[in-house]
C-alpha cells in the first residue's frame, strides 16, 4: 500500500499482555479508505516482539514494524515512529490501550475530510483499572469532556486528549521542534492547535487502561522548564502575533510553576491563574 489516506501509529514496549487486544482493534475497523498499521517497538524483553512478527505475518499488507535493535527510550521511540507515515492522516495510541468502536477511524475522518479548519479529533474514553474493571466514575476533571471545539489556548495549559483516542493531520513540525518535553501528548497537541481547532467526538470509542504506564500527573508535575524551552522555540516560527502572545504566556506560566516548585513555594495556583485562558 504505497499512500494510505490513513497510517494508524502504535507505540509499544513490554505489552505482551495488552497488544493483541490493540492490534485486532484496529483490525477491526470498518472504512472506506486505504490504511495501514505502523507498530514501533522499543526493543521489549517479553513476548511483545514475537506477538508482532505473528501478526505481521498474518496481515503482510496491512502490518510495517518498527523493531529496534536496543532500547532508545519512548522519545526516540515515538520520533521514529511518528515520522514515518506519508498519509494524509494519523491515528496514535499506545500498545496498552485499545480501541471498542468500529467505526472510530471512520467518523473521525469524515469529520476531518469535511473541515478543513480542524487538525485534530478526539473522543471520549472507557477507563479500566489495573486489575480489570471498568472504572465508571473515573475521576477526568483535568481533561476536556465539556468543549466540543477547542484551540491552542487549552492546549498549552491543559490535558487536551486521551493519546489513545485522537486522530489529526500529518502536519507536525517534530523533526525541528522535538525538545526534552516528557509529556509528548502535550507537546503534539499543542503544535496540531496551532495548525488548527480540535473537535471533540462525545463517544467512547476508546478504552484507556489507568495507571499501566506514567501517570498523567506524575508528568503534568514535573519537567516545567522543558515546556518554557520547547513554547520558546515555537515562537521563533512564524504564528501570528495572536500566538505568539499565547505561547509567552505559556511559557510565563510554566517558568513560574518550576521555579515555585523548585523553591517549594506554595499557593502557585494564585500566581499563576491570571495568565490562564478562561473558557467561560
Amino acid at each position: 500500500m504505497e499512500n494510505p489516506l490513513v497510517t494508524v501509529c502504535l507505540i509499544t514496549y513490554n505489552h505482551e499482555k495488552y497488544i493483541r487486544q490493540a492490534i485486532d482493534g484496529v483490525l477491526s475497523q470498518k472504512v472506506n479508505f486505504d490504511w495501514e498499521l505502523i507498530i514501533a517497538d522499543d526493543c521489549s524483553t517479553d513476548n511483545t516482539r514475537r506477538i508482532l512478527l505473528e501478526y505481521q505475518r498474518k496481515y503482510p499488507q496491512f502490518i510495517k514494524l518498527i523493531l529496534q535493535n536496543k532500547n532508545v527510550g519512548p522519545a526516540k521511540n515515538w520520533l521514529d515512529l511518528i515520522t514515518s507515515p506519508k498519509s494524509k492522516y494519523i491515528a496514535y495510541f499506545e500498545g496498552d490501550d485499545y480501541w471498542i468502536d468500529d467505526l472510530k477511524l471512520q467518523k473521525q475522518i469524515d469529520f476531518l475530510e469535511a473541515n478543513s479548519d480542524f487538525s485534530l479529533c478526539h473522543s471520549d474514553v472507557v477507563f479500566l483499572s489495573p486489575n480489570g474493571d471498568f472504572i465508571a466514575d473515573h475521576s477526568s476533571k483535568l481533561w476536556n469532556f465539556k468543549q466540543e471545539i477547542l484551540d491552542y489556548r487549552f492546549a498549552i495549559y491543559n490535558p487536551l486528549a486521551f493519546s489513545c483516542t485522537a486522530v489529526f493531520r500529518n502536519q507536525l513540525p517534530v523533526e525541528k521542534l522535538a525538545v526534552n518535553v516528557k509529556s509528548g501528548d502535550w507537546m503534539t497537541w499543542v503544535l496540531l492547535t496551532l495548525q488548527g481547532k480540535a473537535k471533540f467526538i462525545n463517544e467512547k470509542m476508546a478504552v484507556y487502561r489507568d495507571a499501566t504506564g506514567v501517570s498523567v500527573t506524575s508528568i503534568w508535575h514535573k519537567n516545567y522548564n522543558y515546556r518554557v524551552l520547547f513554547l520558546l522555540k515555537l515562537i521563533s516560527i512564524n504564528y501570528s502575533y495572536s500566538k505568539n502572545k499565547w505561547l509567552l504566556k505559556g511559557a510565563m506560566y510554566y517558568w513560574i510553576v518550576w521555579l515555585t516548585c523548585s523553591l517549594k513555594i506554595n499557593y502557585t495556583h494564585f500566581i499563576t491563574q491570571k495568565l490562564k485562558y478562561n473558557l467561560n
